[in-house]
């Protein structure tokens, strides 16, 4: 799981590169634009559902050099995970677990239980 502010806030922190969600792969990137900051660290531990499907948010997901790679349009960039070690332990998004089968689509809310 990731949200678009986590990726904000690296912009933010180093706005010479692209924060692009492709660079990190997600299962589900949740827009969080009311938000700030790394808001997944404070899911680690709790339930959520996204659409019908129940998940466990398990813990911060440590990145490794795949960030950096060019992907399409995106370059090559170092700089990337050099901020990702700065300005969050190496860590972006969480894991979670599948608790309950569902169907999710596109702009289906998500919230904690």
């Amino acid at each position: 799981m990731l949200t678009t502010a986590w990726l904000d806030d690296l912009a933010r922190a180093n706005p010479g590169a692209r924060f692009d969600r492709r660079r990190f792969r997600p299962n589900f990137l949740i827009d969080a634009q009311r938000a700030s900051g790394k808001v997944e660290l404070d899911w680690c531990g709790r339930e959520m559902r996204v659409g019908d499907v129940r998940v466990k948010v398990e813990m911060p997901v440590v990145r490794c050099s795949m960030t950096t790679q060019p992907q399409g349009d995106l370059p090559k960039d170092p700089s990337v995970l050099r901020t990702i070690v700065k300005e969050s332990d190496q860590n972006v998004g969480a894991y979670a677990s599948v608790l309950g089968a569902g169907t999710v689509r596109v702009g289906d809310p998500v919230e904690l239980v």
